[in-house]
């Protein structure tokens, strides 16, 4: 082999698994809690990086880390979005994307993320797919589309902000697909696209695209 695919102990709350304590969490109970899968894969691969190192599963960590990254951070780019392309533009992206340079950036970043996923190095491609969400949230954030939606004649503008942070989203959607393959399948459904693949990173969603 030219590898060997192995890490860690799983600890929890920084001790080892006890039964005594109720921190003996296996992948069944963690499901009859009814919680989200995908939400611990993230956790894990957060975490994980191509060593032995134990990693640990803090549950309030965990909780903050889920709320913070993949709510906070991801999920609202889309949020604070795509209400204005349904409401005011049919449902429909713009023709055209003035702000190349910023997608360009998004997608110039594939082949390191991809790298870092090739050597398991699961935790240091987050953290570079969660920055350029910061990235994405900072533009939304100057931008104010909810501020310009209430200006007259700005309609042109908002519709580009929009566009340019929905070609965000996907990119960041595609970058996270490896870890949040059903996520990635909604939004797929969401944004009316076929299943990603990771050359699709060179591309951007069609001009007026439904």
């Amino acid at each position: 082999p030219t590898a060997i695919f192995a890490h860690g102990f799983l600890t929890v709350n920084g001790q080892k698994m006890s039964k005594s304590r109720g921190t003996f969490i296996t992948a069944a109970s963690y499901l009859e809690q009814d919680l989200n899968p995908e939400w611990l894969r993230y956790y894990y691969a957060a975490k994980l990086n191509g060593t032995l190192e134990d990693i640990d599963l803090n549950l309030e960590d965990f909780v903050a880390r889920v709320n913070s990254d993949l709510v906070g951070k991801f999920i609202n780019i889309a949020s604070r979005c795509a209400g204005f392309i349904h409401k005011k533009f049919d449902g429909k992206l713009a023709e055209g994307v003035a702000n190349i340079e910023l997608i360009g950036e998004f997608q110039a970043a594939a082949h390191d993320i991809a790298a870092h996923y090739e050597a398991r190095d699961y935790g240091r491609a987050l953290r570079e797919i969660m920055a350029l969400a910061d990235v994405a949230n900072q533009y939304v954030n100057d931008e104010k589309p909810w501020e310009i939606a209430k200006q007259e004649g700005q309609e042109a503008r908002l519709h580009e902000v929009c566009t340019v942070a929905l070609n965000q989203f996907r990119l960041l959607a595609l970058y996270l697909k490896p870890v949040l393959p059903k996520l990635a399948q909604d939004i797929e459904a969401f944004l009316n696209i076929p299943p990603m693949s990771w050359t699709d990173s060179a591309k951007l969603l069609p001009d007026g695209h439904a």
